[in-house]
């Protein structure tokens, strides 16, 4: 076989045509779909201007003393004629019934919660009668929303009078870096520009700290806390060298004569951490000994069968949705009480006290409990056992005491039907809707509907006897 002692550099390759029309190739295949996706960029940015245009003429809107007083409820239910309603709260100042309402109703237009819709409209006012550039930059999709996003985490709190010059300091950064790396260089120039201290900003930051629930899919949600940055550190820090502690190879192997633990199961450090996060809430305490003695508490609405393991559908954990069976059963044998919850005839559970008793019975507020299992507002998750029972129809106008007219409202939302225009309707299975200032309608259903048991039949009349051979022939 003959052999060659040509070297790479020998080897034939293609012609420089060739290679330029492949480049040329690529080049128009990709940049068929980049340039699209630039405009396309463009066009949601123009978008989320346009948006944030709306919210802001909204909240002019709700400046003006006219759609404020078209956005006033009853005087009775306001309390201004009532000292009993009173009980809601006192009733809101101008400002704050409009900011309200008109969140509300925003709420209801995009599927949103209320607080969520208020933060945008406040946001939105803010972005374009205080940052008109940022705004301006929007909508001609020079930035992207996320830049924006970050503009506003920046100068939140931010006195009014170093926007101008923070703008037009860090809106051409803006234009060229990702968001990420922009709120690092707008949050060094705000610096610079601030007249208040840092230490002095970060004790009032200290006051709003908190800790939040937000639930999630498969059974799972989110725990966060708000904290000081060191204390946030420090604690993550622990929570990792806790985990690094925690060594699943070092699980029984059965060497020591005990019998084997079965199959090891290998944790993540991710899951280590949070496994220590869970056990120091749940069973550790806290310095001095605060928080020994307390545990969290659950309520769960399981299905008799799923109990029984005979049936996989979900039980219900209150403030959160479906769980998974095991879940529930696990959870329903560590309960230190039980509450049957059927329906009328079969429970005893009185569902309607009529005009006899303003306030429902403690078996008919649990099983509204169980059937709202949050507040029924346009868009609000509050747990209904923090929420207050409130009377559809109300009792000074003939409500009665039942459970087809009562309903879990938390307090803002309790507040909101009474002292705005918002009015409300329920049906006998206990769904809510909400007609809006603006006309719109808006139904909740409950999270648990417990219907009442279907009618049977009436039993059909017994068939006459078959006739047999000695029965003569009905002639």
């Amino acid at each position: 076989m003959a052999t060659s002692n040509a070297t790479p550099e020998d080897a034939p390759g293609e012609p420089d045509s060739a290679r330029s029309e492949g480049v040329d190739a690529t080049t128009t295949a990709i940049a068929a779909i980049i340039d699209p996706l630039i405009e396309n960029e463009k066009v949601i940015a123009a978008g989320f201007a346009e948006r944030a245009r709306l919210l802001a003429e909204l909240h002019r809107l709700g400046e003006q003393p006219a759609i404020i007083a078209g956005l006033r409820g009853d005087p009775v239910e306001t309390g201004a004629d009532d000292p009993d309603t009173h009980a809601h709260g006192p009733a809101w100042d101008d400002v704050e019934l409009a900011e309200r309402t008109l969140a509300t109703e925003v709420a209801g237009a995009l599927r949103l919660h209320s607080t969520t819709a208020r933060m945008m409209i406040f946001n939105a006012a803010h972005l374009v009668e205080k940052l008109p550039g940022f705004h301006t930059a929007l909508a001609q999709g020079r930035i992207s929303w996320a830049h924006v996003l970050r503009m506003q985490d920046v100068t939140t709190g931010a006195p009014d009078d170093v926007l101008t010059a923070l703008e037009a300091a860090v809106l051409p950064k803006a234009e060229k870096l990702t968001a990420t790396q922009f709120g690092r260089v707008a949050a060094r120039e705000l610096e610079r520009l601030h007249p208040v201290s840092l230490q002095e900003r970060a004790d009032v930051g200290a006051t709003l700290r908190r800790v939040v629930l937000q639930p999630d899919v498969d059974g799972m949600a989110w725990l966060n806390a708000y904290l000081k940055a060191d204390e946030a550190q420090a604690g993550y820090d622990r929570l990792t060298r806790i985990a690094k502690s925690l060594n699943d190879a070092d699980t029984n192997d059965g060497a020591d004569g005990a019998a084997p633990a079965g199959d090891v199961v290998l944790r993540t450090m991710d899951q280590r951490r949070a496994d220590a996060f869970r056990d120091l809430l749940l069973d550790g305490e806290c310095v001095g000994g605060l928080g020994r003695g307390i545990r969290g508490t659950v309520h769960v609405t399981v299905p008799v069968l799923t109990l029984m393991g005979k049936s996989f559908e979900p039980g219900m954990l209150e403030g959160y949705g479906p769980i998974d069976p095991e879940t529930a059963r696990r959870l329903a044998g560590t309960a230190p009480r039980w509450d049957r919850i059927l329906t009328h005839p079969e429970t005893g559970c009185m569902l309607s006290v009529g005009r006899d008793s303003y306030t429902p019975p403690a078996d008919m507020k649990r099983y509204t409990e169980i059937r709202d299992q949050t507040c029924q507002g346009i868009g609000c998750n509050r747990k209904a056992t923090n929420s207050e029972i409130d009377h559809t129809v109300p009792w000074n106008k003939g409500g009665p005491t039942a459970t087809g007219n009562l309903v879990h409202l938390c307090k803002a939302c309790h507040r909101l039907k009474h002292q705005s225009s918002f009015s409300t309707r329920q049906s006998p299975t206990g769904a809510l809707t909400w007609t809006s200032p603006g006309g719109k309608t808006y139904t909740r259903e409950p999270a648990n509907p417990i219907g009442p048991p279907p009618r049977r039949a009436p039993a059909a009349p017994p068939s006459p006897p078959s006739p047999t051979r000695e029965d003569p022939p009905p002639f």
